[in-house]
């Protein structure tokens, strides 16, 4: 489980078959544009940086509020030290099946390697934004990360708001 890989955006392009059709199936979407097209992806990359910001105020009144955080699988890394730590709770896969075909030797392994990755978040004890210049960090089961990356912010924003709302 690698950071980058934690949030998929587009996982599959649309298919045209003609260039017509391509171009008229993207005036359908939401995000579409007609011009200043430098002007539009900087103002989304803004955005993006701006939700990520929002979601730390979010994190920092929040977090506390959750109890067991073992759900949540998320890689960080520490901003000064490049230090990562990958956070993952296994759970047996129940529908294996013991045969000696390759299709279930292939789901045998990848539950194995699953077991080996078992290192769920235990606690959360502290979380620090520095509001003049966003900085956020968070410690996990003692071990500090400082200025961690926009991604883990909202994969941890995510976590909690789910887990509110599902008490609720």
């Amino acid at each position: 489980m690698s950071e980058e890989n934690q949030i998929v955006g587009e996982v599959m392009t649309p298919c045209f078959a003609t260039e017509d059709e391509f171009e008229k199936g993207y005036q359908n979407s939401k995000f579409y544009v007609d011009s200043d097209y430098l002007k539009a992806y900087r103002e989304h990359l803004i955005a993006l940086s701006h939700v990520a910001n929002i979601a730390k105020s979010y994190i920092l009144n929040n977090w506390q509020k959750i109890e067991d955080w073992s759900d949540l699988e998320i890689t960080l890394k520490h901003g000064l030290t490049g230090d990562l730590g990958e956070y993952y709770t296994y759970s047996p896969n129940t529908r294996l099946q013991s045969s000696d075909s390759a299709f279930s030797k292939i789901m045998q392994e990848i539950d194995d390697n699953n077991q080996k990755k078992h290192n769920p978040i235990i606690k959360v004890s502290d979380v620090v934004l520095d509001p003049t210049d966003g900085d956020f960090s968070i410690t996990v089961n003692d071990t500090p990360y400082w200025w961690i990356s926009d991604q883990a912010v909202i994969l941890i924003a995510d976590h909690i708001e789910k887990t509110l709302n599902s008490t609720n």
